[in-house]
């Protein structure tokens, strides 16, 4: 069961019950699939240390930008912090750093 979205105390959010722990290492894409189907909507949380680079994909695979130029691939951003999921999205993960741990949350949004 997935914790409710809601905000309770002053913007605070329930712990989930549905959460990740991730493990990145250089240029390796790692994919997490949004657990149910397309009718189940998700508040995703993304947290990493300050200083990690990691560039994130929904439904494609995100890529690490050459040195000295400019990517504009769609669905993928650059240290996320909050977004929105339905169940069966993959959520794809690349770092050019060496070592990256970070964690997702996910809160059922009200239907």
């Amino acid at each position: 069961m997935t914790t409710q979205y809601h905000s309770n105390f002053n913007k605070t959010y329930p712990v989930s019950d549905v959460c990740a722990q991730l493990h990145l290492t250089a240029t390796n894409v790692l994919t997490y699939t949004v657990p149910g189907d397309e009718e189940d909507k998700y508040r995703v949380c993304f947290s990493y240390n300050a200083t990690s680079n990691v560039f994130v994909g929904l439904n494609v695979t995100p890529v690490i930008p050459a040195g000295n130029t400019i990517t504009d691939d769609a669905h993928v951003e650059y240290r996320p912090s909050e977004r929105y999921a339905q169940g069966g999205d993959e959520i794809n993960f690349v770092s050019p750093d060496a070592d990256v741990y970070m964690g997702i949350s996910l809160l059922t949004l009200p239907g």
